[in-house]
């Protein structure tokens, strides 16, 4: 009986323990998120006064190419002066490997990608703050001592980052839960940390900053939904799935050149800015990062010529910008070539209207690059204030489920750790 009794209350003290832990950890994700908050809000507050500042007094596409080949060339200063923290896929692959993002990262990482965003790159500030919110998951990981939850805490930044800097806190937390990952959420166990993380983020940049901060992409909602724009979410979807194969081969194809003929950082990051600016004065639409001129496609029409040349140059500018070295997020610019690739199909479609071809055409495109379905229709109706839900969650589905092939993130790879990694402490 004593032993009985003995065991029942090692058992009582065990899952007070364990709950006590996850207590205090969804407290640490939420001071992660605020931290976040704080960082991504003086980011994009510098970053668009320095922008409109800029540009509002150079006036004239030719300063495209000037600004664009100046900013590579001090781009490259930067990198030769610290270190290049890799693209993307080199995040990804440090996930996996180390569990941590290093906050010497951010001393490279914030200048580069502050000056590529004001020179015009086709890549967004999403990819900048993950680095930094991955940062500050490892440090508070290591600070509060969760010797175990650093990679836990490393993917609630990356989420929080991501979630904060675009305000998607939703769309943004789920896009780093899918990315890493061949098989969807793997790591159930940061869904409610990266959550919390992700919206204490968010509300604090409301706080500080006010809603205004955010991009708001005026698109009617399309309600209610008629058999017919089912269908039609579905072909959009269907569409997006050869221009999603046009552009992982020719940004592929693109980094084999970089990478051939310009093995220097410096030369790397001044070729991919005079590319940039030529493409920006050439085909106007190409020059700075989708978010910014995504408006401008959804309040205007413009011919099939015009959208196919904006999306190839597109493509290749976002390529420039990645393989160039510059530093940065492709998300939101995928979502403008899906955006081109809806309204051109609108144009060939009789009786699709374009705004509803460009609203499952963002989620869609995304979609087939990234292999991320519910985050990129999640991302797509936060900033379009929720038009069109249920059709763009299905030409987002549509596209993954039509494209597996496609691998745009060849490091994505399964989790290694075994269940409740997290609670292990002693």
């Amino acid at each position: 009986m004593a032993s009985e009794s003995a065991s029942g209350q090692l058992s009582t003290v065990l899952r007070w323990t364990d709950e006590h832990h996850l207590h205090h950890q969804m407290l640490v994700a939420a001071l992660l998120g605020i931290c976040v908050g704080v960082v991504a809000t003086t980011f994009r507050v510098v970053w668009l006064a320095l922008k409109h500042q800029l540009w509002t007094t150079l006036d004239g596409l030719v300063w495209r190419v000037i600004v664009s080949t100046a900013a590579g060339i001090f781009i490259g200063a930067i990198l030769y002066a610290t270190f290049y923290p890799g693209a993307l896929s080199a995040l990804v692959q440090q996930f996996h490997r180390e569990g941590r993002v290093e906050m010497a990262e951010n001393v490279p990482v914030i200048p580069v990608g502050l000056i590529g965003l004001i020179a015009g790159q086709n890549a967004g500030p999403e990819g900048v703050m993950s680095i930094v919110g991955g940062s500050f998951g490892s440090k508070f990981a290591e600070v509060f001592e969760f010797d175990n939850s650093v990679k836990l805490l490393t993917l609630a930044g990356m989420g929080a980052g991501f979630g904060t800097i675009l305000g998607a806190p939703i769309g943004g937390a789920l896009l780093w839960l899918e990315l890493p990952h061949k098989r969807g959420l793997e790591y159930y166990e940061a869904i409610v940390p990266t959550f919390i993380a992700s919206f204490a983020g968010y509300l604090t940049e409301v706080l500080l900053g006010g809603m205004e901060l955010f991009p708001a992409w005026r698109a009617s909602s399309l309600m209610p939904v008629e058999p017919w724009h089912l269908a039609a979410a579905i072909g959009v979807g269907l569409i997006c799935i050869p221009f999603g194969f046009i552009y992982t081969h020719s940004f592929a194809v693109i980094g084999r050149l970089f990478n051939e003929w310009s093995p220097a950082v410096y030369v790397r990051t001044t070729l991919a800015g005079l590319g940039i600016g030529v493409l920006g004065y050439a085909l106007p639409l190409t020059y700075f990062y989708g978010g910014s001129k995504m408006n401008v496609l959804l309040s205007n029409s413009f011919s099939l010529e015009v959208l196919l040349l904006t999306l190839a140059g597109t493509m290749v500018a976002a390529a420039l910008t990645i393989h160039g070295n510059w530093l940065g997020g492709l998300i939101i610019p995928h979502m403008f070539m899906g955006a081109l690739v809806g309204q051109a199909a609108a144009l060939v479609v009789p009786g699709l209207p374009p705004m509803f071809g460009m609203l499952a055409g963002m989620a869609a495109f995304n979609s087939v690059v990234t292999a991320t379905p519910l985050s990129s229709a999640l991302i797509a109706i936060a900033l379009t204030n929720g038009a069109s839900i249920t059709p763009v969650f299905l030409a987002s589905l549509v596209a993954f489920v039509g494209s597996p092939n496609v691998q745009f993130l060849e490091v994505a790879a399964p989790r290694s750790e075994a269940p409740a990694f997290y609670a292990n402490d002693d």
